[in-house]
């Protein structure tokens, strides 16, 4: 019973850490696709 709990809250920690990784990684994805996005705009106006 005590290791069961104790393996759910590895798993609930592993889940937070995991969820909190892939924000981080989405968040500079979206940040650095907007960049290019920008720099592409401002070679196209030239």
């Amino acid at each position: 019973m005590i290791s069961s709990l104790t393996n759910e809250v590895y798993l609930s920690n592993f889940l937070i850490s995991t969820s909190f990784v892939l924000l981080i990684f989405i968040t500079f994805a979206v940040i650095y696709i907007s960049y290019v996005s920008w720099k592409d705009k401002k070679r196209l106006k030239k």
